[in-house]
């Protein structure tokens, strides 16, 4: 019961900020040749909302993210909206299971869905530029599945000390 009325003290405003810190870092340019193996980390914070309040954060969410995502790195518009609709349909698919698992069992989900979303994105840039960026870009899920636990970690501890606080 504790754990409900701490998930349920999340404010939307306390979400949207973490998706606003979230798209900063994936609109910081690097050069692309030495970071394809970074993850989305609005695709990984997506996934955590999606996983902790499915009430605010879901499809819909994921769509309009990606449109800001595409909008931000001047993509092909629907590029990341498309993956993130996919990765966010498998989250939410298997939602009931993953909140019951810990967070080396959710890795694994997480990896599928990021994988699937890198997939998307590749087989789009293919079509629209007609160049493949290398098998490195293929890491980023994996980066993505290691780094899964400490983003759980960072954002129960602020869920925490916001909860305590009150």
């Amino acid at each position: 019961m504790e754990s409900e009325s701490f998930y349920s003290k999340t404010s939307k405003r306390f979400i949207y900020t973490s998706f606003v810190i979230a798209i900063a870092l994936d609109f910081i340019p690097l050069p692309g040749q030495f970071f394809h193996w970074l993850p989305e980390f609005t695709a990984m914070m997506l996934m955590f909302w999606i996983i902790n309040r499915p009430q605010h954060v879901g499809i819909g969410t994921a769509f309009v993210l990606g449109l800001l995502l595409d909008i931000g790195t001047a993509a092909p518009l629907g590029e990341h909206a498309l993956a993130y609709i996919f990765a966010a349909y498998i989250i939410v698919q298997n939602r009931r299971q993953l909140v019951l698992y810990h967070y080396g069992i959710q890795s694994v989900m997480v990896f599928a869905a990021l994988m699937c979303s890198e997939i998307i994105l590749t087989l789009a840039r293919l079509r629209f530029t007609q160049h493949f960026n290398g098998w490195t870009v293929f890491l980023a899920p994996v980066v993505g599945a290691l780094l899964w636990p400490l983003l759980n970690k960072i954002m129960v501890s602020i869920l925490n000390f916001r909860y305590l606080r009150r």
